[in-house]
């Protein structure tokens, strides 16, 4: 941690001072925790930023950040005096008695409080969904910023990118509800924004990673704008082949023969596995809830249609329960919703209609509508 009450009752900001200085406090001072109020060493290293941590037997209930590597101590810090130079009323490291609860910020904003966690360190999804709903409850804003993963430190621009589900959790959106993730680089002060994502598969997604430094952002965050039909054509070509290699892999590697759902659809479809018709593997809205590829689950469902003899678009959410449950799918009301708009879709192109056609028809319904407000 790096603030400690000294023995005048004063809260002691280490990071401030020099080590000289710290070195005299040191001898000086007795200092304390704020929340459990037992002595804590300060600490200062030559590697480290200067903090404070419990001695070795300490019965505090709640031991806080002890071990926070250089990178989560030099994050708060630079997040902090960014806040500061732009004028709001924020606090380092407080302590939240009602909760029980440390962020690493909080921010007076006028119609609300804001809490601002920088998290470096593993999180199991029970306990940010256990602060989370901790701040929540008190009409505390809980904003979440990871440190932005190493292998993603140099991507920037439209690319293919693996989120963990954490980081999923942590999506934000737009008013237009377009999702996006916004991670923080203590390394080189930079808020690296993953916008107008599009899932592709498991954790992959197709993205627009955009780099702003701490000096040029503001807070409230800026919200990211909407990509143009130039670049959600980008988009289409990374989609339409990371789908075409599924199918491939698949092909190559499925040892179910025809048992495998997917292929036997293709078979009585009359698909070829090395050019899936331009309809097939069309990204939706809450596609996200379909774990599949969109090329097997959408395969998938035509063949049941054909069996049902109906049209996709003629399928009732009875019928969509039926197949969601025969291909060992989730069934939830936002897995229903991408069967449903994937039908629309479906519904209103030509089976030999050309795939700039339809990049065109996918813009309008993920990106295109939310751009007109």
């Amino acid at each position: 941690m790096l603030i400690a009450y000294n023995n005048l009752q004063q809260l002691f900001h280490a990071y401030q001072y020099t080590r000289k200085a710290l070195q005299t406090y040191r001898r000086q001072m007795t200092f304390f925790c704020p929340q459990c109020l037992e002595p804590v060493h300060l600490k200062i290293g030559s590697y480290n930023i200067p903090h404070f941590a419990h001695h070795t037997q300490s019965q505090c209930p709640k031991l806080f950040a002890e071990g926070e590597s250089k990178l989560h101590l030099q994050g708060k810090i630079q997040l902090f005096e960014w806040l500061q130079k732009l004028g709001h009323k924020v606090k380092l490291e407080p302590y939240l008695t009602e909760l029980s609860q440390r962020p690493d910020l909080l921010v007076a904003l006028e119609t609300n409080n804001v809490a601002l966690e920088f998290q470096c360190s593993p999180l199991t999804h029970h306990k940010w969904q256990e602060r989370t709903t901790g701040y929540e409850k008190n009409n505390i804003q809980a904003i979440w910023l990871f440190l932005t993963p190493q292998r993603y430190e140099a991507i920037n621009g439209i690319r293919k990118i693996s989120i963990p589900p954490l980081l999923q959790k942590s999506f934000m959106t737009t008013s237009t509800g377009l999702p996006y993730l916004m991670t923080y680089n203590a390394k080189t002060a930079h808020f690296e924004y993953w916008t107008n994502l599009l899932h592709v598969h498991g954790h992959t997604f197709i993205g627009k990673v955009q780099k702003i430094p701490i000096d040029k952002q503001r807070f409230p965050f800026y919200l990211p704008t909407c990509i143009s039909l130039e670049e959600f054509q980008q988009y289409w070509q990374l989609y339409k082949h990371a789908c075409q290699q599924f199918a491939n892999r698949r092909l190559l590697h499925s040892k179910q023969g025809v048992q495998d759902t997917f292929l036997r659809s293709c078979y009585e479809l009359n698909f070829s596995i090395s050019a899936m018709p331009s309809y097939i593997g069309i990204p939706v809205k809450d596609g996200t809830a379909i774990s599949l590829f969109a090329s097997e689950w959408q395969t998938m469902l035509l063949h049941f249609s054909q069996q049902l003899l109906l049209e996709p678009y003629e399928l009732k959410k009875h019928h969509i329960q039926d197949f969601l449950m025969q291909s060992h799918l989730e069934y939830t009301g936002q897995a229903v919703k991408a069967v449903q708009q994937y039908s629309l879709i479906l519904n209103g192109i030509e089976q030999d209609q050309k795939l700039q056609d339809i990049c065109e028809i996918v813009y309008a319904q993920l990106f295109a509508i939310a751009a007109i407000y």
